[in-house]
């Protein structure tokens, strides 16, 4: 792809400040061990579960070194000199403390409990390389989508929900499924236990809910013939504990941000710094992409006005990264298409930022976020925003790509939401896909001279925050418009001083710098995938919705289904009409009334817009009261067996010993000839060829605006044993006219039974034929092989 050209020395400029802006603040961190460190270092290290009130034992244990005055020395070698002392495991140890029955103290000879705690550490790491080893295996054998890498989310609450849904996008298209966490979990200082299924915005990050989700992605991607990548959320007060979970059970890729926590959630900075770096560290080693937030910044800043201080904290990040020993291909470095869709070029300074943020991070796997904050709630121009930043994506070579939601800042996606998210994005990608590399840039023109200064800002921000400090920066509000200083915020009290013979085993296996990558593990196959056989009430099982209507008089022939939303059972649905009333509250108040009428509890007009002339308007969305059992009723449908193209020029050479003539039009004032080409002309369509591309048919396509008379006529002087006819306009019901003007012409003539009458159409379906006189009709979703097997079958059932 044609390059911008930027100034290669001020990117080295800007990227030197970066360094050692985080040198710095390394530099001083490395004194401090934290609360939650210690927590995943004992996680690691195999303690898990809760005590008899449901606090985690990590937790217990972390508190109880505490309290003895201990923790500064590190966890690792006093809980593994315990575990030797009594002939305990890590688990049992755990417990001991959490009952009471056992104190720890310091060991006697420290170092050599800091050998045994290197022994056991080691063992840990052997178990994340097999995962690391497995996953580059299972790529190895089903293979992997190209880039961009399409990103969703689902968010349930319930972790058996959520195993439908995630499945149920893989399927649709998804390369990764990212499993959004419960509001507020960023806050606790502990991580929930086991399954869950109530979470409110999100389903609760445990490591039971990774282990659910890690098995039914394997799966379903060996299934599909492509690897599904597995994301959480590593931020927060217990970021090093989720990470240490993530790596244990094979995650793929964790939201990691060196400020999101301080600046969105006000954790504490010296927290927070401390935490992203052992963090990063698990994940590096793990194999395993971060994806930094800097879309977040963009949200209460300005889009065009505050760019540079996305690439600002991109390079932030990036050292950051560094030091923890992530490489380049695991940096999934964010930004985000959030320029207001009103600003004049708005497309070309997107298209700007990212080829400037592409540029310069070449290797890096950069993240591609959709516009939220000028979406309105009206869903269609909504969708129109999610194609430009599809656009931009696929031709600046993005890496990971967040699918755009319509209802965006409306509700937590629904699952249609996500399948229209994902066709509009495989669209985009497919039909533009080697765009990037047929255009150029103009030099000098307003794309290049918009990413020169947003770069040339960045590396000026930057020179102001080498110079000022980095907390300096952030307590001025630099990123996001947002103030913290080191002293406020939550999670201060969990930062403790290291003593001079601090010891964690991790950072000496982990880091690059220091240590071992581990042996070469043995590779697994798939893990089969199956839900606990006590899933909680209410929960999905499997992936076909069942509800029943009456649970007091179930019948086992019944299959009630109502619409799901994002979770089963809700009735949730989405709407749009216009009323012939100019805008205003009383016709907003009308429109909710109106739902309400058509069956919906608790309608919410979301988007609403004059239309001028007397017309507004309307986005409302509701829960259907309504449900249906799908085996009380028959569907009308063609009795024949679908054929191939082969099969069906055999049995057509077979059967009738001629060809078969087949004789289509457009009849009366309908000049839409899109079906009936589809289905009779040589290419045909989506790769199904058309009739005149059968040898045993003689296919006569008479076009469009054809009279009924002319096309009888035509039908006799062929011999036809078909009239294929399609009709396409639809408005006040014509179509109905014609196609009984026509039956009733062939009736006229005595020619009815003699020849096979089929109708195509989107409106059209089997019964609505049989209820005009025709012999099928064939809606949306059909093919020439449909049509020609059903001919063929009709003519040797009359014959």
């Amino acid at each position: 792809m044609s390059q911008l050209q930027l100034d290669p020395a001020q990117i080295d400029r800007a990227r030197a400040s970066a360094r050692r802006i985080a040198r710095q603040v390394f530099d001083e961190m490395s004194a401090y061990t934290t609360t939650t460190v210690e927590r995943a270092t004992l996680r690691l290290l195999g303690v898990d579960g809760v005590d008899g009130n449901d606090i985690p034992l990590p937790n217990r244990v972390v508190s109880h070194l505490q309290q003895q005055n201990l923790l500064q020395h590190g966890a690792a070698p006093v809980l593994v000199a315990a575990m030797q002392a009594h002939g305990l495991s890590a688990q049992q140890v755990a417990q001991a403390v959490a009952d009471g029955t056992l104190t720890l103290t310091l060991p006697q000879d420290l170092q050599a409990a800091q050998q045994a705690a290197l022994a056991q550490a080691q063992a840990t790491c052997a178990v994340i390389a097999t995962q690391r080893a497995t996953r580059d295996a299972q790529i190895k054998t089903s293979g992997e989508a190209p880039t961009p890498w399409l990103y969703v989310i689902v968010a349930t609450g319930n972790i058996y929900e959520d195993v439908v849904q995630a499945r149920a996008a893989a399927e649709q298209g998804a390369d990764i499924i990212a499993v959004i966490r419960s509001t507020g979990q960023s806050l606790l200082d502990y991580v929930p236990y086991g399954a869950t299924t109530e979470g409110f915005g999100g389903t609760y990050a445990t490591q039971e809910n990774f282990k659910l989700m890690r098995a039914a992605l394997d799966e379903v991607g060996h299934k599909l013939g492509r690897y599904i990548r597995l994301t959480n959320y590593c931020s927060g007060l217990c970021m090093p504990e989720i990470a240490a979970m993530g790596a244990m059970e094979r995650l793929d890729m964790m939201l990691n941000d060196s400020m999101y926590g301080i600046i969105f959630r006000d954790i504490n900075m010296k927290r927070t710094f401390i935490d992203q770096f052992f963090s990063r560290m698990v994940n590096a080693y793990a194999g395993i992409i971060i994806n930094t937030g800097e879309d977040n910044y963009l949200t209460t800043a300005d889009a065009f006005d505050a760019a540079h201080t996305v690439l600002a904290s991109q390079l932030i990040n990036e050292q950051f990264a560094e030091l923890s020993g992530l490489k380049p291909e695991q940096m999934g470095l964010g930004h985000a298409f959030e320029i207001n869709p009103e600003l004049e070029n708005g497309f070309l300074w997107e298209l700007a930022h990212a080829q400037l943020v592409r540029q310069v991070f070449p290797d890096a796997c950069l993240k591609y976020m959709p516009p939220t904050k000028h979406m309105t709630g009206n869903i269609f121009k909504g969708q129109v925003q999610d194609a430009l930043f599809n656009i931009v994506s696929t031709v600046t070579n993005q890496n990971i790509h967040l699918a755009g939601m319509m209802t965006e800042a409306i509700h937590t996606p629904f699952i249609q939401d996500r399948f229209l998210a994902i066709q509009n994005a495989k669209y985009v990608f497919g039909t533009m896909k080697d765009l990037h590399g047929e255009i150029e840039f103009k030099a000098g023109g307003k794309i290049e001279q918009r990413a020169q200064a947003v770069l040339s800002d960045t590396e000026a921000m930057l020179a102001e925050i080498e110079a000022m400090s980095l907390s300096t920066a952030i307590g001025k509000g630099l990123f996001a418009d947002i103030s913290r200083t080191p002293t406020s915020g939550k999670g201060l009290d969990g930062v403790i001083a290291k003593a001079a013979d601090y010891y964690n085993p991790f950072s000496e296996l982990m880091l690059p710098t220091q240590g071992l990558l581990g042996s070469e593990p043995r590779i697994g196959g798939f893990a089969k995938f199956a839900p606990p056989l006590a899933a909680p009430a209410g929960a999905a099982q499997t992936t076909t919705a069942k509800l029943v209507s009456d649970p007091n008089n179930p019948k086992p022939t019944e299959q009630w289904v109502k619409p799901y939303g994002d979770t089963l059972g809700d009735g949730r649905v989405q709407l749009s009409f216009t009323l012939p009333v100019a805008l205003d509250e009383r016709s907003k108040e009308g429109a909710k009334r109106l739902a309400a009428q058509m069956g919906l509890n608790e309608p919410a007009v979301v988007h609403c817009e004059d239309m001028g002339q007397g017309f507004s308007f309307y986005v409302v969305y509701g829960q259907c009261t309504h449900q249906v059992d799908l085996n009380s009723y028959a569907v009308v449908k063609p009795d024949y067996e679908v054929m191939d193209k082969d099969a069906i020029n055999a049995l057509i050479d077979e059967k009738m010993k001629r060809r078969m003539v087949v004789v289509g039009a457009c009849i009366e004032t309908d000049a839409h000839t899109v079906g009936i080409d589809a289905i009779m002309n040589m290419k045909g369509y989506n790769g199904h060829k058309g009739l005149e591309s059968y040898h045993s048919m003689r296919a006569i396509n008479m076009g469009a605006q054809v009279e009924c008379e002319a096309l009888v006529s035509r039908a006799i002087d062929e011999k036809a044993d078909v009239i294929l006819v399609s009709q396409i306009v639809t408005q006040k019901n014509i179509h109905l006219d014609n196609l009984t003007k026509l039956a009733d012409l062939l009736e006229a003539e005595g020619l009815r039974d003699q020849i096979i009458l089929v109708v195509g159409g989107p409106r059209i379906s089997h019964e609505l034929a049989k209820e005009l006189g025709y012999d099928a009709g064939f809606g949306t979703k059909s093919y020439a092989e449909d049509v020609a097997s059903f001919a063929i079958h009709e003519w040797c059932k009359r014959h």
